[in-house]
């Protein structure tokens, strides 16, 4: 009876042990699954939204850092696998620092990318002058409401540019409706009792400067008036 009992006890203790092993080697599976769920979601979102910015026209200059040798240890894990699932937990190099870390590293470096690129995409649009011509118009009551609808113009291609967008090709249909408000705001700039030849003075020193033959007596006089000549500057040609 008492080796009976031994042997069943010893049994126990067997499937016990199995059971164990089968369970840790469990739980290493799941953390490598996750571990690699992760680094895979990671790469997948920095994919699209590369994709996304070039089919909205901007241009992202990114090219990954040891991409074909990480390609490689991929495939060969891949393979491994394939003939003994454990290999996951025994692999031939370190998984975290040689492969895991490396893929992170990608996406990371790739979001930078994306970040920078957009934000200089819209810096470009949003090359609108100075805005010290802007708080001086303000002070002129007729110019106000113009001001006010430049002010928010830019207001808002700043805000788009803050943040990468998560439908580019949208937003830059909404960055193209700003600019183009923004010039016709510049280009609708006009005042009753104001002489004409001031208001095209001052819409093109707003844009790229005016040139020396439109600052005229006329527009001197007016700018004097107003203490708006430091203001403005004169583009010679």
């Amino acid at each position: 009876m008492l080796l009976d009992r031994a042997a069943g006890l010893a049994d126990k203790i067997n499937q016990y042990q199995t059971l164990k092993k089968a369970g840790d080697e469990a739980l290493q599976f799941q953390s490598r699954a996750n571990q690699l769920k992760t680094e895979s979601e990671k790469l997948s979102s920095a994919r699209k939204a590369l994709r996304k910015m070039r089919d909205a026209g901007i241009e992202v200059d990114f090219v990954p850092s040891d991409g074909l040798t990480l390609a490689e240890r991929a495939k060969d894990l891949r393979t491994a696998m394939s003939g003994n699932p454990s290999a996951i937990n025994e692999p031939s190099l370190n998984l975290k620092y040689e492969f895991l870390d490396r893929l992170a590293g990608i996406a990371s470096a790739a979001d930078r990318m994306i970040s920078a690129s957009w934000k200089s995409y819209v810096r470009k649009r949003a090359e609108f002058g100075s805005f010290d011509i802007l708080d001086a118009l303000a002070a002129i009551p007729q110019f106000r409401p113009s001001v006010n609808r430049i002010r928010q113009c830019r207001a808002a291609v700043e805000a788009l540019g803050e943040t990468v967008p998560d439908d580019p090709m949208a937003t830059v249909s909404r960055l193209d409706a700003l600019v183009a408000e923004h010039e016709k705001s510049w280009s609708e700039l006009s005042a009753k009792d104001i002489p004409a030849s001031v208001v095209k003075f001052i819409r093109d020193a707003a844009n790229d400067g005016a040139s020396l033959t439109s600052y005229s007596d006329e527009v001197r006089r007016w700018l004097d008036e107003q203490n708006l000549i430091a203001s403005f500057r004169i583009r010679l040609k």
